[in-house]
């Protein structure tokens, strides 16, 4: 069979329509039309059912269709890592999460591009739920992510690191002038907080679950980016949990104060994720050789 119609089957899965797939391919219908037929003749069913709402996949389809994925994937990166042998370049998608993405992999990243000058490097920062979908749906090469992640027939998962999630507060709040607080005591605070899907959010809410005070607790606002938490903390507009990643600039800096609680404690793993892959890019391994140095 050949590679082609592969191509033309996964570019009509992603758009839901024959038509789009011809438009983006610059192919006529007819020719889409012919590539998957051959499949369906191949494989003897039928890859999609047709309707006036459009296409959706039968259960053949759907089977077919990551493997389609994996196919493709291995041949573009057939291709990308014999050119990088010959030209010493190609490369790397890296997704993180905010705290590793913003504190952490820059660094990291720029030891990558010590060793490899030529390669093309991609960074993208998101939360963890978005992290996983990248990489699922291979618009990334490796992610690194702060939320729990099981490992399952089609990721990886290895812990990294640890990181400790700790309360801060501004200067001018009560709790900064103390040596540590009580649980309860967060009762009569303004929490705020990630948006879902966050790994940071999730452990916490998790940690405070497991002691019994999430329901009593008040998240008066939810804002989607670190750098917005600590602003709104300096602001008074209330306390979080962060990374200690996160704030260490600010803490040590008076900008923001830590808060000790008694005898509680949120320590969390960073986790490396990869698609489980035969044939794993020689970008990414060199990439998690230094990400292994700096843990």
């Amino acid at each position: 069979m050949h590679l082609e119609s592969y191509e033309v089957f996964l570019v009509v899965v992603e758009h839901g329509s024959a038509t789009k797939a011809a438009q983006v391919l610059h192919m006529t219908q007819s020719t889409v039309s012919r590539h998957l037929q051959a499949l369906e003749e191949e494989f003897g069913g039928l890859l999609f059912d047709r309707s006036a709402s459009g296409l959706t996949l039968t259960d053949l389809g759907q089977v077919l269709y990551p493997y389609t994925c994996d196919l493709l994937g291995c041949h573009a990166r057939a291709k990308e890592e014999l050119l990088r042998l010959r030209s010493r370049s190609g490369s790397l998608s890296v997704g993180a999460t905010l705290s590793i993405g913003e504190y952490v992999l820059p660094r990291i990243l720029g030891q990558f591009r010590k060793h490899n000058p030529l390669a093309e490097i991609r960074m993208r920062i998101s939360n963890t739920a978005e992290v996983m979908d990248d990489l699922l749906h291979h618009r990334i090469d490796i992610g690194l992510v702060e939320g729990m992640i099981e490992p399952s027939a089609d990721f990886t998962v290895a812990q990294w690191t640890t990181d400790e999630l700790i309360l801060v507060c501004s200067p001018e709040h009560p709790f900064a002038k103390r040596v540590q607080i009580e649980i309860v005591e967060l009762v009569e605070e303004s929490l705020l907080c990630r948006e879902e899907g966050s790994g940071t959010r999730q452990m916490t809410e998790r940690a405070l679950d497991n002691i019994g005070i999430l329901p009593s607790l008040a998240f008066v606002m939810e804002l989607g980016s670190i750098q917005a938490i600590k602003s709104a903390i300096q602001a008074g507009l209330g306390i979080a949990f962060l990374s200690r990643l996160a704030v260490l600039e600010e803490c040590q800096s008076g900008r923001l104060v830590e808060v000790a609680i008694e005898e509680f404690h949120i320590v969390r793993p960073l986790q490396i994720v990869k698609r489980a892959e035969r044939y794993p890019k020689i970008a990414v391994k060199e990439f998690l050789d230094l990400v292994l140095v700096h843990g």
